[in-house]
C-alpha cells in the first residue's frame, strides 16, 4: 500500500509585462520628444543642444532604482515607509507655505532672498540643494525638486495605510482623509499653487473613494470645497486672469496667458490630421513657452496631428485601464487603495494638462507625466509605479 503524498503548490509571482512594456513606451516616447522640443531653447539657454534629454535620461535612471526599490519592497509592509516619508515631505512644505504666507502678507519679497528657496514667477514652489555660491554637481548642475511632487507619492502611501488601519479597528475613515488632504492641501495652496492644491483633493478623494466607506459626507463636503475654491479664484487677481483668459484669450496680457494659449492653439491647428512632420515643428522656435515641460503636448499636436495626439491618449486610457485592473485584482484592500490613488495621480495630471492645453480649463502648470521634462515629477512617479507593479504581480 502506496502512502499517500502531498504536493505543495509552489507560487511563483510574475511581473505583468504588458504593464512594463506601456511605462517603457511612455518613457522613450518622453525621452524622443523632449530631445526633439528642447534642441532650440536648449541649445540657447545652456549652450548645448542635448542638455535637457540628458537630464531627462539621467532622472529616468535615478527614478528606475527608486521604482526597484518599491518593486522589490512588500506592499503589506509600506507603513515602515509610509509614515517616515510622509512626515518627511510635510518639512519642505511647511517651509515654503511659510515663505508664501510671509510675501502674500508683505514680510517676503518676491526674489532669491532665500538662496534655498527662491521666489519664482510669484510662488515658493522649489527648494535647491546646492544653490549659488554652493559649487554645482558634476553633470547635474544646480538640484532642485519640488516638494508637491513627493508628497504626491507619500500622502498616497500614508492615507491607504492610515485607511487601511482604520477599517480594521472600524474607526472613522472620513475625518482621517479629509484632514490629511485639507492639510497637504492647505500647505500647497499657500505657496501659492492652486492647481497642484485641487489635484492632490481629487487624489486623496479617489483613494477614499475606493475604501469602500459611504459616500454621505463626501457628497456633503465636495460642492463647498468646489464653492470656496471659485470664490478663491475670483478673489485672486492672477487667478481671475486665468479664468477670464480661458474665456476670452484678448482678455490675457498679450505676452503672458493670452501669448501663451494662442501659440498652444496654433501650434494643434498647425498640425491637423497628419501633422506637419516629426521634427518640423516650427512654435519650438521659442513662439511657445515651457515647450519641455506644460507645452510638450502641443509640440506632438503640431509635429504628430490629431492622430498622434489620439495615440497618446490611446496609450494613457491603457494605463489607467491596467491601473485599475491591478486595483481591482488586489489581493487586499490596501493594495486596492494605493493602486487606486498611483493610478488616478498619473492619469488625472494627464487629462489636466490636455484639457488646459485645449483650452477646456485655464492653463495650469501641471506637465504630462513621464513624457514631460521634470527631474522631481520623473523620479517619484517612477517610484510610484514601483508600488503599483509590485501590487500587480500575478501569482500563478
Amino acid at each position: 500500500m502506496k502512502r499517500p503524498t502531498h504536493k505543495t503548490a509552489q507560487i511563483k509571482e510574475t511581473s505583468d509585462k504588458s504593464f512594463l512594456i506601456l511605462v517603457g513606451i511612455l518613457l522613450v516616447f518622453g525621452v524622443i520628444m523632449i530631445h526633439n522640443a528642447t534642441v532650440v531653447f536648449s541649445q540657447g539657454v545652456f549652450g548645448g543642444a542635448y542638455r535637457l534629454v540628458l537630464l531627462q535620461i539621467a532622472w529616468i535612471i535615478v527614478g528606475l532604482f527608486g521604482f526597484g526599490f518599491f518593486y522589490r519592497l512588500d506592499y503589506k509592509k509600506i507603513s515602515r515607509v509610509a509614515y517616515p516619508l510622509f512626515g518627511l515631505s510635510l518639512l519642505p512644505l511647511g517651509l515654503l507655505a511659510l515663505l508664501g504666507f510671509l510675501n502674500k502678507v508683505g514680510v517676503l519679497p518676491c526674489s532669491d532672498a532665500v538662496i534655498f528657496a527662491p521666489c519664482i514667477n510669484g510662488a515658493f514652489r522649489w527648494l535647491y540643494i546646492n544653490p549659488p555660491p554652493l559649487p554645482k554637481i558634476p553633470l547635474m548642475g544646480i538640484l532642485g525638486f519640488q516638494p508637491s511632487e513627493l508628497v504626491k507619492l507619500s500622502l498616497i502611501m500614508y492615507l491607504s495605510v492610515q485607511l487601511s488601519k482604520n477599517i480594521k479597528e472600524k474607526g472613522n475613515l472620513f475625518p482621517v482623509y479629509l484632514v490629511t488632504s485639507g492639510l497637504v492641501s492647505f500647505l500647497i495652496l499657500m505657496q501659492p499653487n492652486m492647481s497642484t492644491a485641487a489635484l492632490i483633493f481629487l487624489i486623496t478623494t479617489a483613494v477614499y473613494y475606493s475604501s469602500g466607506q459611504t459616500l454621505g459626507p463626501l457628497l456633503i463636503t465636495l460642492p463647498v470645497i468646489s464653492i470656496v475654491g471659485l470664490f478663491g479664484v475670483l478673489l485672486s487677481p492672477y487667478r481671475r486672469v486665468r479664468l477670464l483668459t480661458l474665456i476670452n484669450p484678448a482678455e490675457g496680457k498679450e505676452l503672458t496667458l493670452g501669448y501663451h494659449i494662442k501659440q498652444i492653439l496654433i501650434a494643434l491647428g498647425s498640425g491637423g490630421l497628419f501633422g506637419i512632420g516629426f521634427g518640423q515643428s516650427r512654435q519650438k522656435f521659442q513662439y511657445l513657452p515651457e515647450v519641455s515641460s506644460d507645452s510638450i503636448f502641443a509640440i506632438i499636436g503640431e509635429e504628430m496631428g490629431f492622430l498622434g495626439t489620439t495615440i497618446v491618449v490611446i496609450l494613457f486610457g491603457a494605463f489607467i485601464y491596467k491601473g485599475l485592473t491591478i486595483a481591482k485584482k488586489a489581493p487586499d484592500l490596501l493594495g486596492k487603495m494605493l493602486a487606486v490613488g498611483i493610478t488616478s495621480w498619473i492619469g488625472l495630471q494627464f487629462f489636466i494638462n490636455i484639457a488646459a492645453m485645449t483650452k477646456i480649463i485655464p492653463l495650469t502648470g501641471i506637465p504630462i507625466p513621464l513624457i514631460s521634462y521634470g527631474g522631481s515629477s520623473m523620479v517619484f512617479s517612477l517610484m510610484g509605479l514601483g508600488v503599483l507593479a509590485n501590487i500587480g504581480r500575478e501569482k500563478v
